[in-house]
């Protein structure tokens, strides 16, 4: 709505009035200003109102409203799709005037799933008989086996390559090929840019730190795990209905031969050179504190290889170039820039927005913020984390305080904190702190009725009159940055006086390689938002941890991804939010063989759209919307409810509604009655409504993500209709239904047409 202010309607009153009332203590002036709020109230609903008639400004409840005035479709909300849908409808007249071009399919698809989605013509991909008439020079017979960037793309939305025509589905692999199929190309995966930083007055303010191999310092990981992860394109944008979805504008993993090729034509200055590398360039790197220019980057296969009995990767020849793989997330560096510091900008794919990332955290911050910058109360402690020395500072007059390292932080905040304090860490970039936080000194002390926030975010600095740099607490920006805490975060509460509240500690947007670890005392909350906790090269192999104590101790779990959580005697409760706990390497089909996750004994669990991977021992339970992969047993099942769920048959927890695989065995029973079930076809039921991943190992980029096989119990069992499970909140089922209406009404009679799934 719009922000009108409250109207002064006693400056409209004649000035004897003002001078009579003034004279009697403003009670008119009091009753005006009530009644100018309440003007200004029905003014901005005015203004709502009027711009409820244009689809650009309108409300979201009226879109479907506008929608069916101009005859467009319905189409089902999911998630943050509003965009779309808005989109989608504004569009809807140009739509019908290209209804049946691939251009106009491509982008209603878009609008209507969110995904990004290429419509190829097969009939296109045809070997043709050519005639002097219609000469297509593209469509041969035969294919050059000498291309291996063709080989490659021969079966994507991109290829050049023509095909016989086939029989079959146009899903199928081998029955694509014919005159009436069109494939969707869609991707699921978002691309997640890590980009680097910088602001008006610091400048460039750094980028994500490459981790070093432990085969040699001249051997880097992209990812600061030190893990093998693919990178992927940052997609360009689309704006034009006209125009047709390229590579650029797909959010695909890289390609290393295909940045070689392009990387070849720039340095040779041909025409077309440099399209990877352009004002959105899919990898920068800068070297020793200067960026590298594209002519210097070579693309390879940076695979792991032996010489003389050491393993190793390529290397370049010439000081000051790189080497760099984007399919194992590599770089190379010449031996003389081995002691180099090395930073990149790139992007990560991910099905959700979960974990440590670079996305907009805003609605998280609103939540908590509140609970720290207090109306009328003393302004919190604030300290800043950087490790750009020209964002350190130590005057509070040109911008301070912000120091080199998280552990300096932690220093100060001990020094500082008292009872009733409230205090904020600010990291301010996406570098990597290697720290040893785990000796006494380090541990963080959060003193009774305390609150302590470590966040991750942009706290911009502004030069005011007299030179003066200052910080304001309303500018913080939880966007584009993912700090890599390489370490173990340990905390520690003091007892509380008898009158007294115990102490909170609010981690979010952090990439912890480490444990949480709360130490002996009397912490009141623990709050985990859009973090990666116990996070490593071999997956999650730590998480939260509370050693002892700590009886009243509620621990919320929100849009993270963490490994086991081992509460211990905690019992103020634990609330998992649209997360990912634990992993499954080893695709173990037993749920009473999967490891221990949730370790709750005394605490009430509820667990909303969340996904489990692994055992939970728990005192009670309330769940909804979520995947308990492993055997779930509750020691109270008098209470609770577990609902629109997955859980093993061997699960021990309270009452179930609409769950897995009751609702298939149910159906099977209902089908076969009046004769029993067979336990063995039971069993048999119970396997088939197992969900499957696209990945269930971390730090996989589909990793959590539903394959497209998964039995549709699952894939579509939460309530209304969506995935059970930390995808919840993605919408799938209803984009894909979307999909499907949309092409009811803009296929040409007499097309058949299928999604075909990238990602």
């Amino acid at each position: 709505m719009h922000d009108r202010p409250p109207v002064p309607l006693i400056e409209l009153l004649p000035q004897h009035l003002r001078n009579r009332d003034a004279e009697e203590g403003r009670a008119l002036e009091a009753l005006m200003g009530l009644l100018g709020e309440e003007l200004a109230i029905v003014e901005r609903d005015l203004d709502q109102l009027y711009d409820n008639f244009f689809i650009e400004s309108c409300e979201p409840w009226v879109i479907p409203y506008i929608g069916a005035l101009i005859g467009a479709r319905p189409m089902r909300s999911f998630g943050a799709g509003e965009v779309g849908l808005r989109s989608y409808v504004a569009n809807t007249l140009g739509y019908r005037q290209a209804k049946g071009t691939a251009a106009a399919i491509e982008q209603i698809a878009r609008d209507v799933t969110g995904w990004p989605v290429v419509a190829v013509e097969f009939f296109q991909r045809l070997i043709w008989s050519q005639h002097v008439n219609h000469i297509r020079p593209g469509a041969l017979g035969t294919a050059s086996i000498r291309d291996a960037e063709a080989a490659r793309l021969s079966a994507g939305a991109f290829s050049d390559a023509c095909h016989s025509a086939a029989a079959g589905p146009v899903n199928s692999a081998s029955g694509r090929y014919a005159i009436p199929h069109v494939g969707l190309f869609v991707w699921r995966l978002d691309a997640y840019p890590l980009r680097f930083l910088s602001n008006a007055l610091a400048g460039y303010t750094g980028g994500i730190v490459p981790r070093t191999s432990a085969i040699g310092p001249g051997f880097r990981h992209f990812d600061p795990l030190g893990a093998d992860r693919a990178l992927f394109n940052q997609p360009k944008a689309d704006r034009s209905i006209a125009g047709r979805v390229d590579m650029r504008m797909v959010p695909a993993p890289l390609d290393r031969r295909l940045l070689h090729r392009d990387l070849n034509r720039l340095r040779a200055g041909e025409a077309g050179g440099g399209r990877w590398f352009d004002e959105v360039p899919v990898l920068r790197v800068r070297l020793d504190g200067a960026e590298v220019p594209p002519e210097r980057l070579h693309s390879c296969n940076l695979a792991t290889r032996t010489v003389g009995g050491n393993p190793t990767w390529r290397r370049p020849q010439q000081a000051g170039h790189i080497l760099f793989d984007p399919e194992l997330g590599r770089l190379a560096l010449h031996a003389s820039d081995e002691g180099k510091s090395v930073e990149a900008s790139c992007a990560f794919a991910a099905p959700f927005a979960l974990g440590g990332g670079p996305y907009d955290r805003a609605a998280s911050f609103a939540a908590w913020h509140d609970t720290l910058v207090v109306d009328g109360a003393p302004a919190p402690w604030v300290i800043g984390v950087s490790a750009r020395t020209e964002e350190q500072t130590n005057d509070v007059l040109q911008g301070g305080v912000v120091v080199a390292s998280l552990a300096e932080a932690i220093l100060r905040w001990n020094a500082a904190a008292a009872t009733g304090t409230r205090g904020l860490i600010v990291m301010l970039d996406n570098a990597s702190y290697a720290e040893d936080l785990s000796d006494a000194a380090h541990i963080l002390r959060i003193p009774a009725e305390a609150r302590l926030a470590i966040v991750a975010a942009a706290w911009p600095a502004v030069e005011r009159a007299g030179g003066v740099i200052a910080r304001d607490l309303d500018a913080l920006s939880l966007a584009h940055r993912r700090p890599h805490i390489r370490g173990d975060l340990r905390v520690r509460a003091v007892q509380p006086g008898a009158e007294e509240e115990a102490g909170s500690l609010i981690l979010d947007g952090l990439l912890v390689e480490g444990e949480v670890a709360v130490m002996a005392g009397t912490l009141g909350n623990l709050a985990l938002h859009h973090c990666t906790i116990g996070a490593s090269a071999a997956g999650l192999t730590k998480g939260v941890r509370v050693i002892s104590q700590n009886g009243g101790l509620a621990v919320s779990v929100d849009h993270c991804i963490t490994g086991p959580l081992a509460l211990g005697t905690a019992g103020g409760g634990l609330a998992i939010r649209d997360s990912i706990v634990g992993e499954d390497r080893d695709l173990q089909a037993d749920p009473d063989l999967l490891p221990l996750v949730l370790d709750a004994p005394v605490a009430d669990v509820d667990i909303a759209r969340s996904t489990i991977f692994g055992r939970a021992s728990i005192r009670s339970i309330e769940a909804e919307n979520s995947l308990l992969i492993g055997t779930t047993r509750a020691a109270q099942r008098q209470r609770g409810c577990v609902r629109f769920c997955y859980a093993p048959l061997t699960s021990r927890v309270p009452r179930r509604y609409r769950c897995q695989p009751d609702l298939a065995i149910a159906a099977a029973e209902q089908a076969a009655a009046p004769a029993p079930l067979a336990d063995a076809e039971r069993q048999r039921i119970a396997r088939s409504m197992a969900p499957i991943f696209t990945a269930s190992a971390f730090p996989a980029s589909a990793f959590g993500q539903l394959a497209l096989a998964c039995p549709d119990g699952v894939a579509a069992g939460a309530f209304g209709g969506a995935e059970m499970g930390a995808g919840f909140a993605a919408g799938t089922p209803f984009r894909r239904a979307n999909l499907t209406d949309m092409l009811d009404e803009y296929l040409p009679f007499g097309l058949v047409a299928a999604p075909l799934f990238q990602t």
